[in-house]
């Protein structure tokens, strides 16, 4: 892992790097500074020597003030430091089709992502990710895949959203954006889960399979070579980072959750009992402190360290199963989705963090599952059971924006 240094200046002419280079004093024009004006006509051409000495330096990539680059080996750099897809011309490979599928059987597996700024939601299916810019329900790319007989992963976006990265049967692919072109990370075999981490420097990839029973994954992102496997887990079908990434948990498709400091290859907490819920039926605090899970119809929040139950999330008395959890960074809120297959009912639930009080969040809540909320933790994205269609709430579950045609 090469944490990128926000102090470092990214190039010679930063200000940062001008202000060490100080201006020697002129002559004085009325004769006052003669005793330094030899001096300084001697100093100027050393001054300017190093100053050439540095640029040339930099030049054959001897010595620099750079940033580490992690652009794919291979491909073209994007060009740009954010990739704002929304108001760029994607590439003609990965053009969208004219009538993109908007109406979704409850029965249809699909999942969910937000792009790092929340403009972009991507719809993962087993065959196709499709990105949309949902406030103005556009469609803005498509990318096709190989059919999996794999329930699909949700797409993981690169903090500058550049690029996008997804499981497969045969490993995890990424996507540049930019350029369409796109490559196979990690050994031919199935993924589950993927997930950039917060500074873009490593790819988390949850295998299905290893020799050596480490089924997490971290590849380093300037050269996607595995940097890093982790033990401790079943194979995972979700990945989450702590905000400072310093932290990584993966939900296993057997019902725990495994968690890991990223610079030990041993697990530093394992939760086990989780059963009767998907792998993604979890949240990672943003410190990385503390797990959300569903347990007995209650959301729980764990320390992993000991699987203390720090506090409980009871929802009141209305009926249905709790299937999802998640973490409102923007409102400090829980929310959980809640499903009534028989009765055909359900909603969401809500709880403030620390008090862990039930908030009222109105009489017709929507039934959205699978869930998805932005990084920040300002917006839901959910298919509207019952109805087909996906929807944009706010954390007060006012709807923003749906996916049409």
């Amino acid at each position: 892992m090469r944490p990128l240094n926000p102090d470092e200046p990214a190039r010679l002419g930063d200000p940062r790097i001008l202000r060490t280079f100080r201006p020697l004093p002129l002559p004085d024009p009325q004769g006052t500074n003669h005793a330094h004006a030899d001096e300084g006509v001697r100093t100027l051409p050393r001054v300017l020597a190093l100053i050439t000495v540095t640029v040339l330096l930099l030049g054959m990539g001897l010595y620099s003030f750079a940033a580490a680059s992690w652009s794919p080996a291979g491909t073209a750099d994007t060009g740009t430091g954010d990739c704002s897809v929304s108001e760029r011309i994607l590439p003609g490979r990965l053009a969208p089709p004219n009538d993109p599928q908007v109406a979704f059987p409850d029965d249809v597996p699909l999942e969910l992502s937000f792009s790092p700024d929340g403009s972009i939601l991507a719809v993962s299916q087993i065959d196709t990710v499709t990105l949309w810019d949902w406030e103005r329900s556009r469609v803005l790319a498509q990318i096709d895949h190989d059919a999996s007989a794999l329930p699909p992963t949700p797409a993981s976006f690169s903090p500058d959203g550049c690029m996008v990265a997804y499981g497969t049967g045969h490993g995890a692919v990424v996507v540049d954006l930019g350029s369409g072109k796109r490559w196979t990370v990690g050994s031919d075999r199935p993924v589950r889960a993927v997930a950039f981490s917060p500074d873009g420097s490593s790819l988390a990839v949850g295998v299905r399979s290893d020799p050596d029973g480490r089924m997490l994954h971290l590849h380093d992102t300037a050269t996607w070579e595995v940097e890093s496997r982790l033990a401790g887990s079943t194979s995972l079908g979700a990945i989450r980072y702590s905000l400072d990434g310093s932290v990584v948990a993966g939900g296993e498709n057997g019902g725990g959750v495994t968690v890991w400091n990223v610079d030990d290859p041993r697990p530093t907490g394992l939760i086990r009992d989780r059963a009767g819920v998907g792998a993604d039926a979890f949240d990672l605090l943003p410190d990385g402190s503390g797990v959300l899970i569903i347990r007995s119809g209650t959301v729980l929040l764990v320390d992993p360290t000991t699987e203390e139950v720090v506090r409980e999330y009871v929802p009141g008395a209305d009926t249905g199963v709790l299937v999802d959890v998640a973490y409102s960074a923007a409102s400090g809120r829980v929310f959980a989705a809640r499903l009534d297959p028989v009765a055909d009912t359900g909603g969401m639930v809500a709880w403030e963090y620390g008090a862990a009080t039930e908030v009222a969040l109105g009489p017709d809540l929507p039934r959205v599952f699978p869930m998805a909320l932005s990084e920040d933790g300002s917006r839901v994205a959910g298919l509207r059971t019952g109805r087909g269609d996906i929807a944009v709430h706010n954390t007060e579950l006012s709807l923003l924006g749906v996916l049409a045609r």
